[in-house]
């Protein structure tokens, strides 16, 4: 935020704290109390519409009415420029996420803090209010006079922003995107999304108690019932797989009852589980212990021999059509000092892995297949019309169904589609990280380096699939995906690897007039003597003709960063 004091004076700000995609978080003083407090700055102008602004009021008003010890209160909200404000009680602490780090809680412990966590869940579902982000990072552990104290933070953010549909297909009207509410936010975390949220169908207080279960697993057990590791992994394996029980990686005998609780929150059906956060606290209550005998040395080497087991047996059982006799016979070492029940378990998954494969082989081409074949050889329309017939009954592949449908737009040259189809399901097209994707993401930015929601997308691309494959294509010959890629990788600072002389050197021929100014200009201010022979080489080339004279395309940059460069050399 751009001044010490803000809102009307009421606030003065101590230090940025943090951010992300969707606020950016200041440590700011209540000036009339005196207090600490946290001012978040929600982002993507949702002030500039009247109407938003008034609806952020209203849902505001709902937030700040949420009294709980479990719920990080909001103090109060207001507009200002830089966009809505939410003032928040601090909630010092650490996160679940941080303490989770150092594996899972002792179920005394655990328990404790997810009774603390379905009170404070039960207490904005009261309010009408869906959370849709339930996470360990959402979850501040803090000292209180009663001991720990478990917060939820972030509650009703997704409600609060959320914004009607507009100019979006019929098709892409029926999928309404689970994770997004504001065009290149993301609201939900694929680890720990419900079904429904993955399938994009319609989400209440169950779809909370979902995502509850899932925490509770993790918190339980030190690994989440799902392991991916990609988004559509996620929203596979949260759709149609059946979740492991609990039981196989912690022992809960001291807590009867408990882990059929969780996996009862696990249900793929929203009518099998707890109805809301009141209903979880009801029944979380008579497991609160006064002492607990269990070992938390015992149960941390069981969760760890259990995590271990589990994924040899993920790797043998899952990797369709690859599997190795060497992970075979990890699985079975795992075995040898495991009781007759987990070699049961064990002997079954290797059977499973056998027979997979055959089965795989016989399968015909799922959707998405179909259409990246069809992309691949530059059949687009054909592709776009697959697409478009298959997503409204299109369950975890909506993501790669989006993604290749936004890059066959763009092949189309439909891009007024493309970017409605961006701005209205950023989360689902961009994160399936498809090739064709960024390829078409990398043009764009090459012809519109200066728009900042274009930039966004690129930014919600997950980082390692994105640079990867920049990185490939900046590196490859003259194209307008080449200099979008070496761009928008030289704009973040993200070069490694990359000869940005000899790459901008070689731009220097590109038939783009903007391309060859833009690369003079970043030649002179690299500063090296190499690009000096490519940069005279353009500035001598004869100019286009016009009505009027000759026209620079480039020459006149490569002039001026030749005289640079020879003026820093001497």
């Amino acid at each position: 935020m751009p001044s010490d004091l803000v809102l009307d004076g009421r606030f003065r700000i101590i230090r940025h704290l943090g951010g992300g995609g969707m606020s950016e978080v200041y440590l700011a003083e209540q000036i009339s109390l005196g207090r600490q407090v946290a001012l978040k700055v929600l982002k993507r102008d949702l002030g500039s519409q009247p109407e938003m602004a008034e609806r952020f009021r209203r849902e505001a008003r709902i937030l700040s009415s949420v009294d709980h010890p479990s719920v990080v209160r909001v103090i109060d909200f207001a507009s200002a420029p830089e966009g809505m404000v939410l003032v928040l009680e601090l909630a010092e602490g650490d996160t679940l996420e941080n303490v989770l780090k150092w594996g899972a809680l002792e179920p005394g412990r655990a328990v404790k803090l997810l009774l603390q966590l379905a009170e404070g869940l039960g207490a904005i579902h009261e309010k009408g209010i869906v959370h849709r982000d339930i996470k360990p990072q959402n979850v501040v552990v803090s000292q209180s006079p009663r001991g720990e104290q478990a917060r939820l933070l972030d509650f009703g953010i997704a409600r609060l922003m959320e914004l009607p549909e507009t100019g979006a297909t019929e098709s892409l009207k029926a999928h309404p995107n689970p994770f997004v509410s504001v065009p290149g936010q993301a609201v939900g975390t694929p680890a720990y999304v419900a079904p429904e949220q993955a399938m994009a169908q319609p989400v209440d207080t169950r779809t909370d108690v979902y995502s509850f279960g899932v925490l509770a697993f993790r918190t339980l057990a030190g690994r989440l019932p799902f392991e991916g590791p990609d988004t559509r992994d996620y929203l596979q394996q949260h759709v149609a797989q059946k979740a492991p029980s609990i039981e196989q990686f912690v022992k809960l005998d001291a807590f009867p009852g408990l882990a059929s609780l969780v996996m009862e929150c696990l249900e793929k059906s929203p009518n099998a589980r707890p109805v809301n956060g009141q209903e979880l606290a009801k029944r979380l209550q008579p497991f609160l212990p006064s002492s607990t005998s269990v070992s938390t040395q015992n149960l941390a080497a069981l969760a760890k021999l259990g995590t271990q087991t589990w994924t040899a047996v993920q790797k043998t059982s899952l990797t369709f059509g690859k599997t190795s006799i060497v992970q075979m016979r990890r699985a079975a070492l795992a075995a040898v000092a495991l009781d007759s029940r987990w070699k049961k378990s064990l002997l079954i998954a290797g059977l499973v892995a056998i027979a997979i494969p055959a089965s795989f082989a016989l399968t015909p081409k799922t959707p998405a297949e179909r259409v990246e074949a069809l992309l691949a050889s530059n059949k687009n329309a054909e592709a776009l019309a697959l697409v478009d017939s298959e997503i409204p009954q299109a369950k975890w592949q909506l993501p790669d169904l989006l993604s290749m449908r936004a890059a066959a737009l763009h092949r189309l040259n439909r891009h007024a589609a493309e970017w409605s189809q961006l701005s209205t399901s950023p989360y689902q097209s961009l994160h399936p990280a498809k090739l064709v994707m960024l390829e078409a993401l990398a043009e764009d930015f090459g012809a519109n380096q200066n728009d900042a929601r274009l930039r966004e997308f690129l930014d919600l691309v997950p980082e390692v699939q994105r640079t990867k494959a920049l990185r490939g294509f900046a590196a490859g010959p003259i194209t307008d995906r080449q200099w979008g890629a070496l761009r928008y990788l030289d704009i973040t600072d993200n070069t490694k690897g990359l000869d940005l002389v000899e790459r901008y050197s070689h731009a220097l021929k590109s038939p783009s007039c903007a391309v060859r100014s833009t690369s003079a200009i970043r030649l002179a201010g690299l500063g090296d003597e190499n690009a000096i022979e490519a940069l005279r080489e353009l500035s001598e080339s004869a100019k286009d003709e016009s009505p009027t004279g000759p026209v620079s395309c480039g020459q006149d940059e490569a002039a001026e960063a030749v005289r640079q460069l020879k003026h820093k050399a001497h």
